[in-house]
């Protein structure tokens, strides 16, 4: 079992537990939990539930801030970090009335046994309603409104990113992957894009907030076309704003690209919330031919104990290496027998 199921059960846990007492006449908000079980047992008591997600998820609601409306409790899913935290309990307040209960639920590894101070100013002491398969779940009551305006803009930050060509303005939010910095495998990456021709088709897949889009254009010819795509509608919230005139595409797998392109560049996503998952590489590995233009190329950074060989090998006639770097490599591959690779 996951740690995202195990701490979704737990929560579960407690509301079959009665010590809730009835389903509200309204509706639960439930942010951050793409398990069923917490979903599930809250409907079981009576009550009407509103789930939200920014991670795009087949089946389930997804945008970059959860939705108005009056709730009679908030449930927040731990996520990948405190500040993130704060963020989605600030947005919990903002929706439940004075004297609502708002939950956060998690395992120990993932700070919940810290987290008691990430609720917002304006709830009482929070306090441990259970703790079972070192999970726990917390939760305070509202006395008052949240001290931040409500909005995803009021957790904007701005500071300057510069990937080799000098600092340029950027925006970041609390829970896109390397929040205020550039991390190293997209910094090596960086430092090993093609120069794309006018009128060229560019798909950064796992964009984030869109650095080797951004990159890439900026030695590229005129008229390049960008498309990004991300599962995460915060980060492409960010993206737009990074990347202007680029083409911005929410959606969990390569299938929502919209090719031909004549490369396709990739920091892959390799965490679903803290577990680690293959399955976004496979997929763009797998994909990619299909994507390119005769004569495309994908270009990735990996770790280096990833066996991407075999796996590029699986798609393409042809693949190297092109940079390797501490725990980093970048790979190339190409549909055709080629030899201008980066």
């Amino acid at each position: 079992m996951t740690t995202a199921e195990d701490a979704s059960r737990v929560a579960a846990m407690l509301v079959r537990s009665g010590r809730l007492g009835a389903g509200a006449e309204a509706p639960a908000l439930v942010l951050n939990d793409s398990a069923d079980h917490l979903f599930a047992a809250l409907r079981a008591q009576g009550n009407a539930v509103v789930r939200w997600s920014r991670f795009a998820t087949a089946g389930q609601p997804c945008s970059p801030w959860p939705p108005q409306g009056r709730f009679g409790a908030a449930w927040v899913r731990m996520p990948r970090s405190g500040l993130e935290a704060e963020m989605l309990l600030h947005a919990a307040a903002a929706r439940v009335p004075d004297g609502a209960r708002i939950f956060l639920y998690g395992a120990a590894r993932e700070g919940i046994r810290s987290a008691a101070k990430r609720f917002p100013p304006g709830t009482d002491a929070p306090r441990v309603e259970l703790a079972k398969r070192r999970c726990r779940t917390l939760s305070a009551r509202r006395l008052a409104p949240p001290p931040r305006q409500d909005g995803l803009e009021a957790w904007a930050a701005d500071a300057p990113m510069d990937w080799g060509a000098g600092p340029r303005p950027w925006r970041h939010y609390p829970g896109v992957f390397a929040y205020g910095r550039l991390d190293a495998g997209t910094a090596l990456l960086a430092e090993h894009l093609p120069r794309l021709a006018e009128g060229g088709r560019l798909l950064d897949y796992g964009a984030g907030a869109g650095v080797l889009a951004a990159a890439t254009l900026e030695r590229a010819a005129p008229g390049v076309q960008a498309d990004l795509l991300d599962r995460d509608a915060v980060a492409l919230a960010a993206a737009r704003r990074n990347v202007p005139g680029a083409r911005v595409i929410l959606g969990d797998g390569p299938g929502e690209a919209r090719g031909p392109y004549d490369l396709i560049v990739s920091n892959p996503p390799l965490r679903q919330q803290r577990e680690e998952s293959t399955a976004a590489l496979e997929a763009l590995v797998l994909r990619a031919p299909a994507l390119l233009r005769n004569r495309g190329r994908l270009l990735l950074v990996t770790q280096r104990r990833r066996p991407m060989a075999s796996l590029l090998a699986r798609a393409f006639a042809q693949s190297e290496i092109v940079a390797d770097r501490g725990p980093f490599r970048v790979w190339a591959a190409s549909a055709r027998d080629t030899a201008d690779f980066p």
